[in-house]
């Protein structure tokens, strides 16, 4: 009896459990690197006050280093590597030439502001002391 009773709620909890555990998450569909950018772009404008061409201009880069960055990604899934390391390494790189970009973009303060929020300040004032002649 007690057998049958185990074996019921066995049952029934592998049969059921999936529905119930399935409500609860909601998936959403993945975002396209376009979207992400998107959103990105029009949060900094919110944060940097940027200016129309600013905006462009950052939505552009966003857009192409996104989707750059998603294809190499999707490259070395393909090719079947696997270390945390590689990933890293190529989101370093995209994160980076990003960077590079929006230097060239925003003035001093609206960069200054950015790195902070990224929590980049502190390497870029030390790369920017290392780098003044003395």
């Amino acid at each position: 009896m007690k057998a049958s009773k185990l074996l019921i709620l066995i049952i029934n909890v592998l049969f059921f459990s999936p529905f119930i555990y399935g409500q609860n998450q909601e998936q959403q569909p993945q975002k396209t690197p376009i979207e992400v950018a998107s959103e990105q772009a029009e949060r900094l404008q919110k944060e940097l006050n940027l200016k129309d061409y600013q905006l462009f201009l950052v939505d552009s880069v966003l857009q192409r280093n996104f989707t750059d960055l998603m294809n190499e990604v999707e490259s070395m899934k393909v090719a079947g590597i696997q270390t945390r390391e590689s990933y890293k390494s190529v989101q370093d790189k995209w994160t980076t030439k990003t960077d590079q970009a929006f230097e060239k973009i925003f003035d001093k303060e609206q960069f200054i502001k950015y790195l902070k929020m990224g929590g980049k300040y502190k390497a870029y004032k030390k790369n920017s002391e290392k780098e003044k002649p003395q």
